[in-house]
């Protein structure tokens, strides 16, 4: 992990260096998420995100995630049914 030093302008734009946005191929105009946890600010491209989501749904490859989602409406629907 590298550090850089950065600032806020007037306008509260945060500014990235230009080595870390070449690092990551940022351009004027693409979007980034920041997340707010703990006191620390995360900034993320948005194939960073993608990759991410990517990754976690992997864990699943083998489940077919629509019917497991169907099973679980259906168990709701019924619970509710039976409570009324």
């Amino acid at each position: 992990m590298e550090t850089f030093k950065s600032y806020i302008d007037n306008n509260g734009k945060l500014a990235i260096p230009a080595k870390i946005r070449k690092k990551l191929h940022l351009n004027k105009g693409d979007e980034v998420s920041v997340k707010y946890t703990n006191s620390v600010l995360v900034v993320s491209t948005f194939h960073a995100n993608i990759q991410k989501s990517r990754d976690i749904l992997d864990k699943y490859e083998d489940l077919d995630l629509q019917k497991e989602l169907k099973n679980m409406r259906r168990k709701d629907a019924e619970k509710n049914y039976t409570q009324k």
